[in-house]
This record gives C-alpha cells, structure tokens and sequence, in this order.
C-alpha cells in the first residue's frame, strides 16, 4: 500500500465524512503557515500551546521533522516554558552524559558514529541534539530500547512508552516534546500492534489523552535516505497530489484535525529533503 493510499484511507476519510466538500474550507481556515522551520511564530504557540506532550513523527533521514523539534523547543522556552527533548535513540550508543552533549561527543558517540542503517544517525539529528543541549531551559533525553532491556524486539513500543511515561512522572512541570518514526507516534493500534502514543492516550494515571499531540510529516515530493528493506538508499519520492498539497501553496505549515484521528495533525512540506549522514567532527 502506498503512502497516498494509507493516507487517504485513515485520515482523510474520515474527515471528509464529517466535512464533506467543506473539508478544504476548514483546512484553509485553520492552517498554520511555517515560514522558517527552526523560528516559529505566535500562530504556531497559539495552536500548540495547550499540550503537555508533543510527539512529532517523521520518515526516517529528512531534515524537516528535526528542524520543526528544534523550533518548537525553542519557541516554548522563548514563553517561559522549561522542555524536555526525548529522542528515539538508545541511550547506550549516546556514550555520554545527559548532561554534557557537546558537539564532539554527539558526532563521536556510537549511534552517530556507526550510522544505523535507519536514517536517524544523520546530521539533522545531530544538529538538534547539539543546538538544544545548549539551552538551559532543555533537558534531553533518550527513549529507544538498549540491548539488554528487552529479549523480545516486539517489546519495543512498550518499553519507549515507559521511559517518556517516567520522564513526565519526574518533571510533571516540564512540557515535553519527542521525535520518532511516525508509525510509533499514531494514536491508534498499527496492525493491531499497540504504538507507543497508544499507550500514552491510554495510560490511566497519566491521564494525558487530551493533553497529547501526535503530528505525522507528509509531504508532496522530494528525497529521502532511508531503509524501506532494501538497505539504507537515497529514494525519490513520487509527487503525492492531494489536497494538502494544492491547497496552499505553503513550503510548510501545520495542521490540527478537529476530531480525534489517527494522529492529531499534520506537519506539511511540499518538498521535503534528504538529511546527510553525520561525519565525524
């Protein structure tokens, strides 16, 4: 099934079901323009600013996700707020404190270093780690599964979910703000299999489900370099017209669902573009 066709199969109808023809009114409506990724706005905060937990997913090796955490982060703390950044790394291929992320130790440590073959060892990843570990407002941290934390692979969407579920038990004052692939951030089972946003709504003492924003990046065209199972590739994406794309003429902007969906909205990039493996620094 291709990208367009998931898509449209769970998002769009059941928004067309409630809009009908008057679907791309509320899109036009409601609608954020992104002017530049890492500087946002008022309109953004405005849109945003009643979350405690949001999770942006993405296709891994694109730059824009990673762009879009990093001025998301900082457009929080710019009001006041205090962010905690989780990334779905493994905290064992970090090699380093939490606390001393320089820029060295980020591009030397073994996940970047070692460029798992997934597209998130890249330098978009990098880069957000290293401009946000420089704010004092930021505490970052990391949530994919270690080696020795699970012997079972399908555990995986559990254990991440435990590990943001206790950041936010910790810091119950802290917004906070993650990045992973967009099939670990749906609000809904994926083929039956629970994600980690689905704990996360469902989680009966967090009690976060109206308080969660799950957002998927889709896009019109462009590059990628990633691993649908042919081994790490540069892929060209086939131009995917729909009416995200023809309705703006946006390179970006973000849009919220007004019912509950598989993800409570859209980041949008017209082109989005491959992110360069990290080198070492």
């Amino acid at each position: 099934m291709t990208k367009g066709i998931f898509f449209l199969l769970t998002i769009l109808l059941p928004l067309t079901n409630l809009f009908g023809q008057d679907f791309q009114t509320h899109l036009k409506e409601n609608a954020v323009k992104i002017e530049h990724l890492d500087k946002l706005d008022t309109l953004v905060y405005g849109k945003l600013k009643d979350f405690k937990l949001i999770m942006i997913g993405e296709m891994h090796g694109t730059n824009e996700p990673a762009k879009l955490l990093t001025g998301l982060t900082e457009m929080f703390t710019m009001y006041g707020d205090t962010i905690q950044v989780g990334f779905e790394i493994p905290s064992e291929l970090m090699n380093v404190d939490c606390g001393q992320l320089s820029d060295s130790c980020v591009f030397k440590s073994d996940f970047f270093l070692k460029r798992l073959q997934d597209g998130r060892a890249s330098v978009a990843w990098a880069n957000a780690l290293t401009r946000l570990s420089k704010n004092s407002k930021v505490q970052i941290f990391f949530f994919d599964i270690n080696k020795t934390e699970s012997i079972d692979f399908q555990d995986r969407d559990s254990l991440m979910y435990l590990k943001i579920k206790q950041k936010i038990i910790n810091h119950p004052n802290r917004r906070t703000i993650t990045l992973c692939g967009n099939i670990h951030n749906m609000r809904d089972k994926y083929r039956e299999k629970p994600t980690t946003a689905y704990f996360l709504c469902n989680d009966k003492n967090l009690i976060l489900n109206k308080k969660i924003c799950t957002l998927t990046h889709y896009y019109q065209s462009g590059t990628m370099l990633n691993n649908i199972g042919n081994g790490l590739e540069l892929r060209q994406v086939e131009d995917d017209t729909s009416v995200f794309s023809e309705t703006f003429d946006y390179d970006n902007y973000l849009y919220l669902y007004p019912i509950e969906n598989i993800y409570n909205g859209i980041f949008f990039t017209k082109t989005v573009t491959a992110a360069k493996l990290t080198s070492i620094k």
